[in-house]
């Protein structure tokens, strides 16, 4: 794991030793509102004491999210793994997919990731950044790790990607003025729906809500150019894996595979609207 555990540019500063083999990392925290997100600033967090010293005291208010307030509920519903971590003191950590077409912005919206400050996009020096990157989230007081998975599709084919990293979400990403980056984003939705892991996991379309509404996957429009919607996919990813064990439960539940997988494909393929909101990401 590439975990970054020290952060630059927290509060204007560069990277500091490590001293007494203590390693500072970011922390980034959010509040679930009945607005949506709100972004509650970075701190610095000592590895070995979890001490936080605060960098950052203003936070910013995100859009408006429909029924953001679900994702505290959700959390109730966290995996064994997540539940015996944060029972011994623990971190729970989880895996983030970042799959499409090569210069789409998966690399950027992943380095976005890791700080509240404002990163140059179209940097070319960002090119250079792919590979797995740590995230360490706070929400309403619950911390998690995310571990992001982000690797060149030319490196590595999605069968070949989900098998060797079985991510908990998956991050689909196209760019809406790239028609063959489209073209990829659809391959790969029928890929994970195929192999079952869209009725399992969590699956976000980055753009695309008629796509999205015809696979049964969730979505939302963001920019890492312009800052936009990046926390709340963020704060999204995390809410999505929350829902995996419920996921997991309704699928024990309905296993009319042939008579589903025919209607899967018939929306995939006709861009059906279903009556499921794929707009809100902190729900099934």
């Amino acid at each position: 794991m590439l975990a970054e555990t020290k952060r630059a540019g927290i509060a204007g500063c560069e990277d500091s030793e490590v001293e007494d083999g203590v390693e500072y990392y970011r922390l980034r925290s959010f509040s679930i509102t009945a607005n949506g997100v709100f972004n509650l600033g970075d701190s610095l967090k000592s590895r070995r004491s979890r001490s936080i010293n605060s960098v950052t005291s203003s936070g910013t208010s995100c859009s408006s999210t429909r029924d953001a307030r679900l994702l505290s509920s959700a959390s109730q519903h966290s995996c064994i793994e997540s539940e015996d971590a944060e029972n011994s003191g623990r971190v729970a950590t989880y895996k983030v997919g970042m799959l499409g077409a090569a210069g789409v912005g998966k690399t950027a919206l992943t380095v976005q990731f890791t700080t509240s400050e404002y990163i140059c996009a179209y940097d070319a020096s960002l090119d250079d950044e792919y590979g797995q990157k740590s995230v360490s989230v706070m929400i309403d007081g619950q911390e998690a790790e995310l571990e992001i998975v982000d690797h060149p599709t030319s490196e590595m084919a999605v069968e070949s990607f989900c098998a060797t990293y079985n991510p908990d979400v998956y991050v689909v990403v196209y760019s809406v003025v790239d028609r063959q980056s489209f073209k990829l984003a659809e391959e790969i939705l029928l890929y994970l729906w195929k192999s079952d892991y869209m009725a399992t996991h969590g699956v976000i379309l980055v753009v695309g809500r008629r796509l999205a509404n015809s696979c049964g996957c969730k979505f939302i429009e963001t920019s890492s150019g312009l800052a936009h919607h990046v926390d709340e996919l963020l704060v999204g990813i995390l809410a999505q894996i929350k829902l995996n064990p419920q996921r997991n439960r309704d699928q024990v539940t309905r296993r009319r595979r042939s008579k589903h997988r025919r209607r899967i494909l018939k929306h995939l393929l006709g861009f059906k609207r279903k009556t499921k909101s794929c707009e809100n990401l902190f729900t099934l």
